[in-house]
C-alpha cells in the first residue's frame, strides 16, 4: 500500500512538472510572437512615417544695414515688437534713412543709438510675417523619401500635445553644414570622419494658428511617406471659360524711375522750396544755397574778364600796326614781341572767361533743381544747415512697378509679357492690370528658398496704387 502511494505521487509530481514547462513554453511563445509583432510593427511604422525632433519654428528672416558706414543719429527698433513695411527704424548721420522692407517682427537688434555702423553688418534682423513656417532637418539618408506635397502632423513644443496638420513645400538643396560654413574638407592627411549631414525641409501648417510669437520653439514633425499628396497650388477657377491656375506672389510698389537729388556744394541751405507730395517738373528749382560769396566770385570773375578783353583789344591793335609797319622801319623783333603780347593777352582773357564761366556755373549749383518730373517723396535737406549727402528723393509717379519674387516651383508657369492682376492691400475690391517685363535668371543669393525676383509694370494710369504699397500679383496660368 505504501508503494503504491508513492507511485502515486511521483505521477502528480510529472505530471506539475510538465504543465510547468508548457506554461514556460506558451509565455515564450508569446514573448517571441509579441517581439515579432512589435518588430513588424516598427518596420511598418518606419515604411509609412519619417519622423523628427530636429525641428522649429521660423520664417523667412531679413537683415537691415545701412549702405554706407556712418553714425546713427536714432534708432527705434525693439526686439520682440512688430514692424509694418516701410516703418522707419532709425537714422544715420549720412541722410540714410533705414525701413523695414516688409511686415514682420524685430527678433534681433545689433546696435544702439549713437552707435557707428557698418554697411557690412545688419543692425536689425526681422523675421517676414507673412512666411511663418517649420523648418525641419532630416539625415540625408532619408531625403529621397521625401516629396513636396507631403501630408505632415506636427506638434509644437508650448500646445503641448495638441497636434497640428502641414505639408511639405519645399526641400533643400544644400546641407546645413554648407549653409553655416562648416562643409567637411577633404584632406590628404590619411585622417578622415564620415558625418551625415542635414537636409532643411520647409513644412507649411494648414491649421490656423498664431505662430507670430513663437519663433524659435521647438517642433516635432510626423511626415506620412505612403499618402496621397497635398495639393498645394491655389484652387482652379473659370476665366474667361477656361480652367486656369491661380499663382500669387506678394510686392510693393515703386517708381519705375526713382532719383535722389544731391548737392554739389556744401553751402549753408537758406531756403527749401518743396515739401513731402508736392509735384515737381524737371528743372524746378528744390532749394537754395547761400550763394554771397559765389555772387562775389562772379563779380571779381567779371571785372577780370573785362579787363582782359580791354587788354586783348589793345594787343590786337598794337600787333595789326606793328605787321602792317614791318620792313617799313618796324624791326622783326618789335614784330615778336607784338605777337607774343597778343598770345599773352588772349590766354589771359580765355583764363579770365573761364574763371567766370566756373562762377555761373556755381551760381547754377546754389540753385538744387529736380531732374525729373515726378512727386518729392523725400526732403532730407534742413533749413539753415549746410548742404551735404542726399537732399531730396523725387519720384515718376506716373509710371510704376512692382517688385515680387516666384517660387521656384512657378517660375516655369510664367514669362516676360504675360498680363498679371495686381491688387493692393489697402484696396483689396479694385484690379490692376501689370505686365510682368523682367525676370531674373538667377535665384535670389541668400533666401533659404529658391526665388526669382521679378519686375512688373503697371500698365493702367492714373490708378490708386501709391509707392511703397505692399499688393498681390496675381498671374493666372494653364494648368500643367
Amino acid at each position: 500500500m505504501k508503494e503504491k502511494n508513492m507511485e502515486n505521487a511521483e505521477k502528480t509530481q510529472e505530471k506539475k512538472k510538465g504543465n510547468t514547462t508548457f506554461v514556460w513554453v506558451l509565455l515564450f511563445t508569446l514573448l517571441l510572437a509579441g517581439a515579432a509583432g512589435g518588430g513588424i510593427f516598427f518596420v511598418w511604422r518606419n515604411a509609412q512615417y519619417l519622423t523628427t525632433d530636429n525641428a522649429r519654428v521660423t520664417a523667412r528672416l531679413i537683415a537691415v544695414s545701412p549702405s554706407i558706414p556712418g553714425r546713427l543719429e536714432r534708432f527705434t527698433a525693439v526686439e520682440g515688437r512688430f514692424v509694418s513695411e516701410n516703418e522707419i527704424l532709425g537714422w544715420v548721420e549720412n541722410g540714410e534713412v533705414m525701413r523695414s522692407p516688409v511686415n514682420g517682427l524685430v527678433i534681433h537688434t545689433a546696435a544702439v543709438q549713437d552707435q557707428a555702423v557698418s554697411s557690412h553688418e545688419p543692425i536689425v534682423i526681422i523675421a517676414d510675417t507673412s512666411d511663418f513656417h517649420i523648418q525641419a532637418n532630416f539625415e540625408e539618408n532619408y531625403v529621397k523619401k521625401l516629396q513636396v506635397g507631403q501630408i505632415v502632423s506636427l506638434t509644437i513644443d508650448p500646445f503641448g500635445a495638441r497636434r497640428f496638420s502641414g505639408y511639405i513645400s519645399e526641400i533643400g538643396n544644400v546641407t546645413a553644414a554648407e549653409l553655416s560654413g562648416q562643409a567637411m574638407f577633404f584632406n590628404t592627411g590619411g585622417t578622415f570622419t564620415r558625418i551625415t549631414h542635414l537636409i532643411s525641409v520647409k513644412i507649411n501648417v494648414t491649421d490656423d494658428i498664431n505662430l507670430h510669437n513663437f519663433v524659435g520653439v521647438n517642433a516635432r514633425v510626423r511626415i506620412a511617406l505612403n499618402r496621397p499628396l497635398a495639393q498645394i497650388r491655389s484652387p482652379k477657377r473659370q476665366v474667361g471659360g477656361d480652367s486656369e491656375w491661380q499663382i500669387t506672389a506678394r510686392g510693393t510698389v515703386e517708381s519705375v524711375e526713382s532719383r535722389n537729388v544731391y548737392s554739389e556744394l556744401p553751402n549753408r541751405i537758406n531756403s527749401i522750396n518743396v515739401k513731402e507730395g508736392d509735384r515737381v517738373s524737371q528743372g524746378q528749382i528744390l532749394a537754395t544755397l547761400d550763394s554771397e560769396d559765389l555772387s562775389i566770385q562772379r563779380a571779381s570773375a567779371q571785372a577780370t574778364l573785362r579787363i582782359a578783353e580791354i587788354d586783348l583789344a589793345r594787343a590786337q591793335h598794337i600787333h595789326d600796326n606793328t605787321r602792317s609797319l614791318y620792313g617799313r622801319g618796324i624791326a622783326r623783333e618789335e614784330l615778336r614781341q607784338a605777337e607774343f603780347a597778343l598770345q599773352s593777352a588772349t590766354a589771359a582773357k580765355n583764363l579770365a572767361q573761364t574763371q567766370l564761366d566756373a562762377a555761373n556755373a556755381a551760381l547754377r549749383r546754389a540753385s538744387v533743381r529736380s531732374p525729373i518730373n515726378g512727386v518729392v517723396t523725400a526732403v532730407i535737406a534742413k533749413q539753415n544747415e549746410p548742404a551735404g549727402g542726399r537732399m531730396f528723393t523725387v519720384e515718376d509717379t506716373q509710371n510704376l512697378r512692382v517688385m515680387t519674387r516666384f517660387r521656384e516651383q512657378d517660375i516655369d508657369r510664367i514669362e516676360t509679357g504675360k498680363e498679371v492682376v495686381i491688387i493692393s492691400d489697402a484696396n483689396p475690391n479694385v484690379e490692376h492690370r501689370g505686365k510682368i517685363t523682367r525676370i531674373n535668371p538667377a535665384a535670389v543669393s541668400g533666401s533659404p528658398v529658391s526665388e526669382f525676383e521679378t519686375e512688373v509694370t503697371v500698365i493702367d494710369k492714373n490708378t490708386s496704387l501709391r509707392i511703397g504699397m505692399n499688393v498681390r500679383v496675381r498671374a493666372e496660368t494653364e494648368e500643367k
